[in-house]
């Protein structure tokens, strides 16, 4: 075999492996699950799943109340008590003030002492 075909010869092998790796093979696409939201505080004696409502988004200077960023959840209703918890330890109990504008709502610190970016559960 000469110089030239062996070069040929490796160059078609090589075009053949790359054209093998390159089919579109037909993969099964997982399908979406669908999530239910949790229940509402209920009366009947189930256990009650934990809603989250928005995370902390300043605490004031003297530490009695929150400001609540409650984007992208349910805006929790006025004198509501809320838990704020922080890597799954509770940091505090924070009761909702009537002061609200766009996405935020003020709460009151009632125990505990939340900080900045603590999740709050209704």
């Amino acid at each position: 075999m000469t110089r030239r075909t062996a070069g040929i010869l490796a160059l078609a092998a090589s075009c053949a492996a790359l054209a093998s790796c390159a089919l579109p093979w037909k993969k099964e696409v997982p399908r979406a699950k669908a999530i239910r939201l949790p229940k509402p505080n209920a009366s009947d004696g189930t256990k009650r799943i934990p809603r989250q409502v928005g995370t902390i988004l300043m605490v004031s200077g003297e530490g009695n109340f929150v400001v609540i960023d409650t984007a992208g959840w349910v805006m929790p209703e006025a004198k509501a008590a809320l838990k704020c918890l922080r890597a799954g330890a509770e940091t505090g109990v924070v009761a909702v003030g009537s002061e609200r504008k766009g996405n935020h709502v003020v709460a009151d610190i009632v125990t505990g002492a939340p900080q900045k970016g603590d999740s709050v559960f209704e």
